[in-house]
């Protein structure tokens, strides 16, 4: 069935303080009929501004028909190639984007999974990752140990830790490796207490050089880590990158904030990153996600969605992990918040590592707008 063009009437935002150092900003866009599409937006300290880009957007997109979401950026009249070094431009684009997807498969009474062309699904693999719960800790190996057993005893079977802290990026090849060593004994400290029924990734956060991120991988290859995430950024150092690869024992991973199908077309086919990492708010949108990962899998790549987020963002990127056969794990941040489920009606379900979805149209759930005015901030851009 061919869904009917999406008309955007008007937009409102919410957003929630979860830690110091983590806000969650939503979008709910409302089409001409009174359908309501719910979107996470968060884009740390960039979402001022993408809140504006979006309001400015739906007022200069006001009634118009769109026919598939991938027609926003030319109606918006952007040129989609900047928005590869434009964070806070591809936000908004996505945002639009996926409003779109999901305004179509509730007019169209499917799961949004469905709507992105994947069968129903009842529940999507997640992995742990224990890093945001832990800003609030000393950030020890032994914090970060009991941060992976936790996660472990609640059924989860793979963990992710960002743990190398202390590397500033451009510090230098010497001096990056010394300052790893901490890094390397918080995996030492998560491998241990988890034992091997338990998968391990690491993420870089872009802080190595070339011969940094050689020394360090060799160091996380003989403790079975599983991946390695971003040892420099996929975007700026995709030559470097792909050198890294080349020579590294494990998978590399990334692709966070790259921006629509052929960026990772691009660096899978360069050998830069071998199993891609399409984040549903930067990417273009749930569908380019989903597309992105069918086309990875279908070349022998992987996919793993990115999705250190809020719940809204979780049951998306769900919906999109489970329109790609063949997808790994979906991320999940553990620990953040204790009342992150209550967010959701009905409430986020989480349980033995995997999210739950429904066949309900749409996500099958939304945002508790009356809580969010409660315990954070509702409003709409003049």
């Amino acid at each position: 069935m061919q869904p009917e063009p999406v008309r955007l009437h008007s937009v409102e935002f919410g957003a929630v303080v979860v830690t110091p150092r983590t806000e969650w900003v939503f979008a709910k866009f409302r089409d001409a009929d009174g359908t309501t599409a719910e979107v996470e937006v968060t884009a740390a300290n960039l979402s001022e501004g993408v809140v504006k880009g979006i309001a400015q957007a739906v007022d200069g997109l006001r009634a118009t028909p769109i026919a598939d979401e991938r027609d926003v950026p030319a109606m918006l009249g952007i040129a989609e190639d900047g928005l590869r070094a434009d964070l806070a431009g591809a936000t908004v684009v996505s945002a639009l984007r996926t409003a779109v997807s999901l305004t179509q498969s509730l007019k169209l009474g499917v799961s949004l999974c469905e709507a992105l062309g994947g069968e129903a699904t009842t529940r999507v693999p997640l992995y742990a990752n224990i890093n945001r719960g832990l800003f609030a800790s000393g950030r020890t190996p032994g914090e970060f140990a009991k941060a992976a057993e936790r996660a472990a005893s609640e059924g989860f079977r793979a963990v992710k830790c960002a743990p190398f802290d202390e590397v500033t990026p451009g510090c230098g090849t010497a001096e990056a490796v010394r300052l790893a060593a901490t890094g390397i004994q918080r995996v030492a400290a998560v491998t241990a207490a988890v034992g091997p029924e338990v998968t391990v990734m690491v993420d870089c956060h872009s802080r190595f050089d070339e011969e940094s991120a050689l020394a360090v991988c060799g160091e996380l290859a003989a403790l079975e880590v599983a991946w390695f995430e971003e040892p420099v950024d996929p975007a700026a150092d995709s030559d470097v990158l792909a050198r890294i690869a080349a020579h590294v024992p494990l998978p590399v991973a990334g692709g966070e904030h790259c921006y629509r199908e052929d960026q990772f077309a691009e660096l899978t086919e360069s050998g830069a990153i071998r199993i891609i990492m399409p984040d549903v708010k930067f990417c273009g949108g749930a569908a380019v996600a989903a597309r992105a990962g069918r086309a990875a899998v279908a070349s022998g790549r992987g996919v793993s969605l990115h999705c250190p987020s809020g719940p809204l963002s979780l049951l998306t990127s769900g919906h999109a992990t489970a329109a790609i056969p063949g997808a790994m794990r979906l991320e999940h941040a553990v620990c953040e918040a204790d009342w992150r489920a209550t967010f959701l009606s009905p409430a986020e379900s989480i349980s033995d590592g995997y999210l739950h979805l429904t066949a309900a149209p749409g996500l099958g759930a939304g945002l508790d707008w009356n809580l969010l005015q409660r315990i954070g901030r509702v409003w709409r851009e003049p």
